[in-house]
């Protein structure tokens, strides 16, 4: 089969790669469609360390075509979403119910071989079956969708806050509507690029303010005279983690989505932490919220099909990691075999 193998740090290579047999407990996917995320592109450049070669990509779908001796509840044909994240259930954070910290984790397209590839080896445990009519392309949010879905449970939004999004990204408009959901008073969406201010606004979000705006204190002062009861900060930057604290009110809530780069770092004034109280949260991985961000997408609660801004084959995949991503909500690789879409 052809696969995208990455041999070492900026080195992608689409090429030959065989399989081995399945185990009594794994399946064979066929996969269709596979997202490219900020994490891939960490791994690609270094940031964030995986051992070589490795097959990466963690958000993927398809079709089972085939399953292991032991494997009862699927069977060939099935259409599938892929939850990444493998917990071991016996280490001392998976027994407190903390598995997103489980000490022998491992994730498909990270650590174990993923979907940058026409074939993958899954457990049974990380299959969730899909209608079948369900469009794959729009089952490659799933895991995306958990980690907002996570965030927003320990945020502890509650009906009627006002929220400030940080970052129109997959993430941050993903958020938008999850906020809308949840039942923000008031959203407000800040992006750089205007047309994701716009579909921000489409889906959700009350307002959306340019950052680099010379009023945009003003424009603050003039929407929240006190601030955010929450700002979720969806980029991952020294600068825009930042920017979040000038827009918490008194007892508000920072939580961080974005995943920085190793390097990044933060300087905080510890007594305005003090004297207002304010929470910073990190929200990581997508503990037990898999199940629930493929309920929101068959369901059609959150619009997904109008992030994704970039298709392309498995053969121009290294044309992703070496382009300006800043206009691009969401890259997909698909396959010539994507008859199921």
């Amino acid at each position: 089969m052809q696969a995208a193998i990455l041999r070492g740090i900026k080195t992608l290579e689409v090429d030959e790669y065989s399989l081995r047999s399945l185990a009594s407990d794994e399946v064979l996917v066929k996969v269709l469609s596979c997202g490219v995320c900020r994490t891939d592109h960490l791994i690609f450049n270094g940031e964030v360390k995986v051992k070589f070669p490795i097959i990466l990509g963690h958000e993927y779908s398809g079709i089972i075509a085939d399953v292991g001796s032991k494997v009862n509840e699927y069977i060939a044909g099935d259409k599938v979403v892929i939850d990444p994240n493998i917990y071991c259930g016996r280490c001392e954070y998976c027994r407190k119910g903390k598995i997103n910290f489980c000490t022998n984790h491992n994730a498909l397209g990270v650590t174990l071989n993923g979907g940058f590839s026409e074939f993958s080896i899954v457990p049974s445990s990380q299959v969730y079956k899909l209608p079948s009519d369900f469009n794959i392309s729009a089952a490659t949010f799933a895991e995306p969708l958990s980690c907002c879905i996570h965030a927003i449970n320990k945020s502890r939004l509650s009906a009627g806050e006002s929220v400030v999004i940080i970052g129109g990204g997959t993430i941050g408009l993903l958020m938008t509507q999850l906020v809308k959901l949840r039942g923000a008073s008031k959203i407000i969406l800040v992006e750089p690029i205007e047309a994701k201010r716009n579909f921000g606004l489409q889906i959700g979000a009350d307002f959306s303010i340019d950052p680099q705006d010379k009023k945009l204190d003003e424009l603050f002062r003039d929407l929240l005279p006190d601030g955010a009861d929450t700002v979720f900060e969806c980029v991952g930057k020294e600068e825009t983690v930042s920017m979040s604290f000038k827009y918490i009110r008194k007892g508000g809530k920072l939580m961080i989505l974005g995943l920085s780069g190793k390097k990044d770092e933060l300087k905080i004034n510890l007594q305005k932490l003090f004297y207002n109280e304010i929470s910073i949260l990190h929200s990581f991985l997508n503990p037990f919220t898999f199940s629930a961000a493929v309920d929101f997408l068959v369901h059609k609660k959150i619009d997904v099909l109008s992030l994704l801004t970039n298709k392309i084959q498995l053969e121009e995949i290294n044309s992703i990691f070496h382009q300006d991503k800043f206009h691009i909500t969401k890259s997909q690789i698909t396959f010539n075999n994507q008859e199921a879409a």
